[in-house]
């Protein structure tokens, strides 16, 4: 294993009208909290740790949404379902 890993979002729903959009700064900490769970180490936290990961997230989606878009509730709501 060389230590790299992928998360595909590709499929994710369009950017909500309402506030439960996560801007994709709250999906890499949901990233990164679950690979800190799965791993029987310490892992720092910090962008470093982040470098072997790939993501795909469909830009204008609930987890990449337009500057525009109201993302308050994604913070809490929707990056509690990216770590379920």
């Amino acid at each position: 294993a060389d230590g790299s890993a992928h998360f595909d979002f590709t499929g994710s729903g369009y950017e909500s009208l309402g506030n439960i959009n996560a801007p994709k700064s709250v999906v890499m900490s949901a990233i990164i909290y679950c690979l800190r769970c799965l791993v029987n180490s310490d892992i720092p936290l910090n962008q470093g740790c982040l470098l072997p990961i790939t993501v795909d997230i469909p830009d204008s989606s609930i987890l990449n949404p337009s500057e525009t878009a109201a993302v308050v509730g994604g913070n809490v709501l929707t990056s509690q379902r990216i770590t379920d």
